[in-house]
């Protein structure tokens, strides 16, 4: 009916100028400006974020050829000892001064160098340091398996000096890189460690680079090979903080933090950040993975707010303001022309709406008269058929009457949209309640039933509310009645099952025949409600169950036949 309405209205005003032109006309400036800005924006960021990932590739290129660097020079302590048959502690030193450690290699903590133990055992690694005029020092942890004593490191400062002696093959992870590196031949990188040179407060991660020295001055063929003629290992310890602080200034100044992960980022393997990294949030960020002699090293990246970004970054901006400001006056130019026109098409339409509201009432009203008629006339029909004389029949006749017309009242209080279960029940078994209800007791959820629904279900109750006082539990002082409902859980269409339950009255006889009330009961009932209804007559008192998918709102709009199951 609300089509054919619209459709009248449509089909009435034809010819009208459209409303909706000025909201069309925004709309289209609207998205027109929003999609323009969408480009630039996606323009701006694709060149910000390419030139985000050129300074990221310049500060990754720095950290890998400074790695590189320091590698390097230890192939360069390695070619020290191929070159020589017997490097001592003087001619290492002489070594380290040449190359200019601390001036040319910044964050490098020192070179050194450590022993593979001989089969005299860690008695003869003592000698040889004290022979060449090493610092004393104890060897320390004792291991199982092979033992490396630490026996040069350059320069011989307090703090490499408390490393002399220190068998750092005894510790998993720089036994890993030494394994590897011994077996490769290659220059292999630790993972995160805490350096024995450590001796300040603030202890930094650290990690170490090992460079394998093997006898005869050349890498052998194969892995046995290598693992036999082993000698030792010219490294170097690096402090994370200060190598990566010398490494990335560029970085630091060009309005980047950073963070280095030894592996896949996480707070253990976390080697190293810039002081503000932690506190940054938001912005451009990049990742990079840097393969380092063995390791890999997972460096983030991320723009502080001093970061330099490009200078179109306000054309955006000023795209869209343009494009709201010349949409917004366009809009109000297409308002004004439809604007005259429009107060006279709005009085047409009022008139129309208020004749088809008229019309649609009249519908209403005679649609709902003649389903009440239909009703009224089916029970005196079934009234005039099973009564036995006048009086009996005008009896139960105006109490049906009166039923009906409690469940047309709770309809027409909400305007007909429906009516509550529980309010329902209460109004038409009230008068059977005793002085505090306790002889009818309704309990279950919250449940909206449709007008017509209600109707059945109204007449359902005042019938069975009759017989119970009649022949059932409220025939007497002590028996009761208990109405119970349930609603099936689910998404779909949800299922009601309700309960009329009957105790405390005389035994119960079942009836030789079927009288109007257990026709409607039954039969009406469960056509109407398109549901099933179990009247049990129980000994102990009668059972009425009935299930039925509740309708959705606005559905149900048939006539209520209370004969057509009789």
């Amino acid at each position: 009916m609300a089509a054919s309405f619209l459709q009248t209205v449509i089909e009435r005003v034809r010819g009208w100028p459209v409303l909706t032109w000025p909201a069309i006309v925004a709309a289209v400036g609207l998205i027109a400006t929003i999609a323009g800005t969408y480009v630039m924006e996606e323009g701006r960021q694709t060149r910000e974020r390419l030139r985000f990932g050129a300074v990221v590739d310049q500060a990754n290129e720095a950290v890998a050829n400074r790695l590189d660097t320091y590698i390097a020079v230890l192939r360069a302590g390695a070619g020290l000892f191929a070159a020589s048959e017997d490097v001592n502690a003087a001619e290492f030193r002489a070594f380290a001064q040449r190359v200019e450690l601390t001036q040319r290699y910044p964050g490098i903590q020192g070179i050194g160098y450590t022993l593979r133990a001989p089969p005299g055992g860690p008695p003869a690694v003592i000698a040889r340091m004290r022979a060449e005029g090493v610092p004393p020092a104890e060897l320390r942890p004792a291991a199982q398996g092979d033992f490396y004593a630490i026996i040069y490191l350059e320069p011989l400062d307090f703090r490499n000096r408390r490393a002399l002696g220190f068998n750092m093959y005894a510790f998993p992870v720089r036994r890993e890189a030494m394994d590897r590196a011994r077996d490769s031949g290659l220059p292999a990188l630790s993972g995160k460690v805490e350096a024995i040179e450590e001796v300040e407060a603030r202890r930094q991660p650290g990690f170490l680079i090992y460079e394998p020295v093997y006898r005869g001055g050349v890498v052998p063929e194969t892995i046995a090979e290598r693992r036999e003629r082993l000698e030792g290992f010219v490294y170097a310890p690096f402090r994370a903080d200060d190598l990566l602080a010398s490494v990335l200034p560029a970085a630091k100044g060009a309005g980047l933090d950073y963070a280095v992960y030894d592996g896949n980022p996480s707070i253990r393997t976390l080697l190293s950040q810039s002081p503000d990294a932690a506190a940054q949030r938001g912005g451009l960020v990049a990742t990079r993975k840097l393969d380092i002699a063995g390791r890999t090293w997972t460096i983030v990246y991320r723009a502080r707010a001093d970061y330099d970004h490009a200078s179109d970054r306000w054309v955006s901006l000023a795209f869209i303001v343009g494009g709201l400001v010349a949409t917004t006056l366009v809009s109000l130019a297409t308002w004004r022309q439809v604007r005259a026109r429009l107060a006279a098409e709005r009085e047409i339409v009022a008139r129309i709406a208020a004749e088809a509201r008229q019309k649609l009432l009249l519908d209403e009203l005679n649609h709902r008269v003649k389903n009440t008629l239909a009703t009224v006339q089916s029970i005196a029909a079934q009234s005039l058929r099973h009564g036995a004389d006048v009086s009996s029949v005008r009896e139960s006749f105006e109490a049906r009457l009166i039923a009906l017309s409690q469940a047309h009242n709770l309809l027409t209080r909400d305007n007909w949209s429906g009516a509550s279960l529980a309010e329902l029940l209460r109004s038409e078994l009230s008068p059977y309640g005793g002085d505090h209800g306790e002889r009818v007791i309704v309990a279950g959820e919250p449940v909206w039933l449709a007008p017509n629904t209600a109707v059945a279900l109204g007449m359902a109750f005042h019938e069975l509310a009759t017989n119970a006082v009649k022949y059932g539990s409220l025939s007497n002082e002590d028996g009761y009645v208990q109405v119970t409902w349930t609603v099936a859980p689910g998404s779909g269409p949800r299922q009601l099952r309700l309960v009329w339950r009957e105790a405390g009255g005389p035994p119960v006889v079942r009836p030789d025949r079927r009288g109007f009330g257990t026709r409607v009961i039954v039969g009406g009932l469960a056509h109407q409600l398109d549901g099933v209804v179990d009247l049990d007559f129980a000994p102990d008192g009668v059972v009425c169950t009935i299930v039925f998918t509740l309708p959705a709102a606005g559905v149900e709009d048939e006539i209520l036949d209370l004969g057509s199951a009789a």
